[in-house]
């Protein structure tokens, strides 16, 4: 029998906030026997991790392939364009959840407090050691044990495990950039900081200089720093942001590709084609094409 053709609005992932719900837990084996497991591409407008503890398989993430093993942690948030490619053997846990479920309780802080979701620029995984993943495991397989048996007063133990599975995947982060001198772990911080002040302002601010005058620096320092961090220019850094949320309309957005230029604040249509074909290639209409494909 041919496998049903899921509308994306349907796929429990992206219709669990809809129906009035803040949370869903549930293993990844039960995700992709409900699906059929669907591999076509969907933009997130929640929260989701995904933990990995047995087998192994890929996934697009804002259209890079990463390969999936045992212990790794994916932490997305809301904006991603995401699609599952391969699954050998894959088992483990999903979380979603919206920006409310957290805030409820946690309201003095926010969740791009956790490292993992305040470096656009990093890779939105963490790979657990032995005793890590033991620790963590434990902490997914008490929520969604919570979440399952829906006792008095769930949601609130829910909150707790979750924003614990966070603090794991915080300190592994953490630990894993802490290695060099105190002048690494400064130049670290303030590339952090400038990849923050794009993500808030690549919509209106598309100049290195915008970003220097933000952090007190010169432009020209700021530039030293960015490529001695992350190997691209301040500059490529902006660009990229950029060229990212392009793609994400271009791929998920019902926007023609001239609405799609002036949100993103490009004078003209003609600009932001320019600009989209000279860092991709092809032109906004041949890379939608192409992405719908997949």
């Amino acid at each position: 029998m041919k496998p049903r053709a899921y509308n994306i609005n349907e796929l429990r992932c992206n219709s669990f906030a809809k129906e009035g719900l803040v949370l869903d837990v549930l293993r990844y084996e039960q995700f992709m026997a409900e699906t059929n497991g669907f591999a076509f591409p969907h933009r997130h407008n929640y929260y989701m991790i995904f933990l990995a503890t047995e087998g192994s398989g890929s996934q697009l993430i804002d259209f890079k392939s990463y390969d999936i093993k045992p212990g790794m942690i994916f932490l997305m948030q809301p904006g991603i364009v995401h699609a599952w490619k391969e699954s050998k053997g894959l088992k483990g846990y999903l979380i979603f959840f919206t920006p409310d479920f957290f805030s409820r309780r946690y309201n003095d802080h926010n969740l791009y407090d956790f490292t993992a979701f305040s470096m656009p620029g990093s890779p939105p995984y963490v790979q657990m050691v032995k005793d890590e993943l033991a620790s963590t495991t434990f902490l997914f397989e008490q929520l969604l044990q919570e979440y399952n048996r829906r006792q008095d007063k769930m949601m609130s133990a829910a909150r707790s495990l979750v924003n614990l599975i966070l603090i794991q995947c915080d300190r592994v982060h953490k630990g894993e950039s802490r290695n060099g001198t105190n002048e690494d772990i400064q130049a670290r911080l303030l590339v952090k900081q400038f990849e923050l002040l794009v993500h808030q302002h690549y919509k209106d601010k598309k100049l290195v200089k915008d970003y220097a005058e933000l952090l007190h620096i010169s432009p020209n320092y700021l530039n030293i720093i960015v490529k001695l961090v992350s190997g691209l220019s301040a500059g490529e850094v902006i660009r990229q942001r950029i060229m990212l949320e392009a793609k994400r309309m271009l791929a998920h957005d019902q926007c023609t590709v001239a609405e799609i230029g002036y949100a993103l604040n490009f004078k003209d249509n003609s600009y932001f084609c320019r600009f989209f074909k000279k860092y991709e290639g092809d032109s906004p209409d041949r890379f939608r094409k192409k992405v719908l494909k997949i």
